[in-house]
């Protein structure tokens, strides 16, 4: 494929480039991937799960040989992947009310086992229905895209399965975390709460993983008043799988390492119609910064592992597709050079101003080595490989 050399910038102040950076110029080359979603994608980029359609059933491949290696079942959600894309999880509905399981696919064995089960082996289960059943329902009413039980995500390491349910009781969301190794199911209890809106829907939020588990974020959430005012938070992370963290912000996100949380938002308890902030916050020191620039989000999905690299749209939609060098301080117009190679970029890749319900994008990602970017494009979805 042809390649495109990229000149980087200094910043973007207002969506606006300020001028020439003191960094040498990126060579990308971009190279079709056959599918036209991107859902989850390995440390080196070689391998991914995404559709041949929007909305399609997924399937895992190989980016250098374009071989489909195995088709997930019709249909499975929230798929992620281990660094070395050995293990896919994902979520599979049991039924229109609510229920769900998440499977594991190991590609080196071509197993599949099913990972929402206690320590004893036997499946988990609600303890409770939902009021919300067949008999006085409207279809439109159904649990099927507010589950009781969401997320399923893998670590990078492909020890630790994490996820959230209110099966104990409707009043609380119970965080679990799988050993994938030795098969104990762990429950952290009453972690967040039940989101309620249109009568009994209940929202429950999907957890985020680092590669080791170190760090575990429940992303926080918005409750519905009839003032139409939102109270933001709280956001949660636990800290070694035994000390929790309470943090301001919704919607959060964290780094593939764990090291760094973006808070969204101001802080918990605080009414206002949005996030009007986002900062960083290091898990390590325990400082908050305002984040540099303003509007960059680093999640596990769009940011490299250890967030240096971001795919990042400064302001929202109207602005071009950046890659952000967060370490050097540099951007890379990448979307003006695939609009020069012929392509149009999908105006979702690399947008993430809606951080409440952005859990995962399908239309980019980042590799965990930040040197490849996927990317939805009018000829589907692009593995870009870029290096200076």
């Amino acid at each position: 494929m042809r390649s495109i050399v990229i000149v980087g910038t200094a910043a973007l102040v207002g969506g606006l480039i300020t001028g020439p950076a003191a960094a040498a110029p990126v060579t990308i080359t971009p190279n079709p991937t056959g599918l036209q979603t991107v859902h989850a994608v390995s440390y080196t980029g070689r391998y991914a799960v995404g559709a041949t359609q929007a909305y399609g059933r997924l399937r895992l491949i190989d980016t250098r040989t374009g071989r489909v290696i195995q088709k997930l079942p019709k249909k499975a959600i929230d798929p992620s992947m281990s660094d070395n894309g050995r293990y896919v999880s994902y979520s599979v509905p049991l039924d229109d009310y609510g229920r769900r399981a998440i499977k594991v696919y190991d590609r080196r064995k071509d197993r599949t086992v099913t990972a929402t089960r206690r320590s004893d082996g036997t499946l988990l289960s609600p303890a409770w229905r939902s009021r919300c059943t067949p008999a006085i329902c409207e279809e439109d009413q159904k649990l099927i895209f507010s589950p009781q039980l969401v997320g399923g995500q893998i670590s990078g390491n492909g020890r630790w399965l994490v996820f959230s349910a209110n099966y104990r009781k409707p009043a609380g969301i119970d965080l679990y975390v799988k050993n994938l190794r030795s098969g104990r199911l762990t429950m952290f209890k009453a972690v967040g709460h039940v989101m309620v809106a249109e009568g009994d829907r209940e929202y429950v939020q999907a957890p985020s993983v680092s590669r080791d588990a170190s760090t575990i974020l429940v992303p926080g959430r918005v409750e519905l008043y009839e003032s139409d005012e939102n109270n933001w938070g709280p956001s949660r992370a636990l800290i070694d799988r035994s000390r929790w963290l309470d943090i301001g912000g919704v919607g959060n996100t964290i780094t593939g390492d764990g090291r760094t949380i973006t808070i969204n938002g101001p802080a918990t308890g605080t009414a206002l119609p949005g996030p009007s902030t986002v900062s960083w916050y290091d898990v390590s020191s325990g400082v908050s910064t305002a984040a540099d620039p303003a509007t960059l989000r680093l999640t596990r999905n769009d940011s490299s592992r250890d967030g240096r690299y971001t795919l990042w749209r400064p302001a929202g939609y109207s602005d071009p597709l950046q890659i952000r060098d967060r370490t050097a301080g540099v951007s890379y117009d990448l979307e003006a050079a695939l609009v020069a190679a012929g392509y149009s970029v999908s105006m979702h890749a690399g947008h993430a101003i809606d951080p409440l319900w952005r859990y995962s994008s399908h239309h980019s990602a980042m590799s965990g080595d930040g040197q490849v970017a996927f990317v939805q494009t009018n000829a589907g979805v692009l593995a870009v490989r870029w290096a200076p």
